[in-house]
């Protein structure tokens, strides 16, 4: 009986899964990967970089491809997507495949507070306008959302509902 070999944590920007994603790597010993981190250390260029340089179509191949080679790697770990990750190729079902999936549904109110603070890290957040953030934030949530459904697990960002959800798919 163990714990799927690959966590995969999914959710708009801002919803905490990188936090969550080292807490719970912590918490399992395992290795912890931020997914736009090994984008950025891989392509030796920051994504709002990626972005205006060479555009969104070639971030979002740059990020199957690593995402692919973090399924691939042979050791459990836990891997925080960026929010789009699950929406393009056939990432969630590559993730659904090599493992568990958590659905982190934070807040909207959270996620546009935490958003605003960092709008210029974030490229498609960067775009939109701070009297428009909420209102462009919801409407990115529901077009997102049927790919996030698909995760094996929903929880509004508590470590705890993750644990035991864990333990509850050991096989």
């Amino acid at each position: 009986m163990k714990t799927p070999s690959k966590i995969f944590l999914v959710g708009m920007p801002g919803s905490g899964k990188s936090t969550l994603g080292k807490q719970l790597a912590e918490k399992l010993n395992r290795n912890f990967f931020d997914l736009d981190a090994e984008i950025e250390r891989m392509a030796g260029w920051v994504i709002p970089d990626i972005f205006e340089q060479v555009g969104e179509d070639y971030f979002r191949e740059l990020e199957n491809s690593v995402l692919l080679m973090l399924i691939r790697l042979n050791e459990p770990a836990v891997i925080a997507t960026g929010g789009g990750a699950p929406c393009f190729y056939d990432n969630m079902d590559q993730m659904n495949s090599a493992g568990a999936t958590i659905f982190i549904d934070t807040p909207m109110d959270t996620i546009v507070e935490r958003v605003k603070k960092e709008k210029s890290t974030r490229p498609l957040v960067n775009q939109m306008e701070d009297d428009t953030l909420a209102q462009d934030m919801d409407e990115l949530y529901k077009k997102r959302l049927p790919q996030y459904e698909k995760a094996s697990f929903t929880t509004n960002s508590n470590l705890e509902d993750i644990l035991e959800y864990l333990e509850s798919v050991k096989s």
